[in-house]
C-alpha cells in the first residue's frame, strides 16, 4: 500500500526524532498540529500502510503508542492513557471509526473493527467488531 503525503510528512520528522534532531521534529509536529488540529507525537510508532483519511483530522495519540501495519484512522480518534498508566498496543489491518476513543493499557489484537464514537477501555481479541459505550465485542470470528 503507498503512503500519502501525509504520512510521509508524519515519518519525516519521526526521522528527525530519532536523529536526534528534537527541535526540528517539535517544530514540524507543531506546524501539522496547527495545520490539521492533530496531535500525533514523533515517539509513536506507526507501521507501514497505515492511513489517516481526512489527514488525521483531530486525531490524538499518546507519544508510547504503538500502531500496527495497515491500520485505518479516522478523524477525531483518541488513543490514550488511562489513570496515568500506559497507552495502547493496536495490531495490524485495524479500522479505527471517526470518534473512537481507546484508552489504557490495553492490547487491540489484529483484524478489529472498532466503531465510530466507541469507548474501548478493556483488550480486545483477533478477528473481532467492538461497538458501543463501553465498547462491547458485538462479533468475533
Amino acid at each position: 500500500m503507498k503512503e500519502g503525503i501525509f504520512l510521509k510528512y508524519i515519518r519525516l520528522y519521526q526521522t528527525c526524532w530519532n536523529k536526534q534532531f528534537r527541535l526540528l521534529s517539535k517544530l514540524l509536529a507543531f506546524l501539522y498540529r496547527v495545520l490539521f488540529s492533530c496531535n500525533i507525537p514523533p515517539s509513536c510508532e506507526i507501521g507501514r500502510g497505515t492511513s489517516f483519511p481526512h489527514y488525521a483530522l483531530g486525531v490524538t495519540i499518546h507519544p508510547r503508542c504503538s500502531i500496527g501495519e495497515n491500520c485505518k484512522i479516522y478523524q477525531h480518534v483518541t488513543l490514550g492513557s488511562r489513570d496515568g498508566i500506559g497507552p495502547p498496543i493496536i495490531g495490524n489491518n485495524v479500522l479505527i471509526g471517526s470518534g473512537a476513543i481507546i484508552l489504557g493499557d490495553i492490547k487491540i489484537g489484529n483484524n478489529v473493527n472498532i466503531g465510530s464514537n466507541s469507548l474501548v477501555i478493556n483488550d480486545i481479541p483477533s478477528n473481532s467488531t467492538v461497538v458501543g459505550v463501553p465498547g462491547r465485542i458485538l462479533y468475533k470470528d
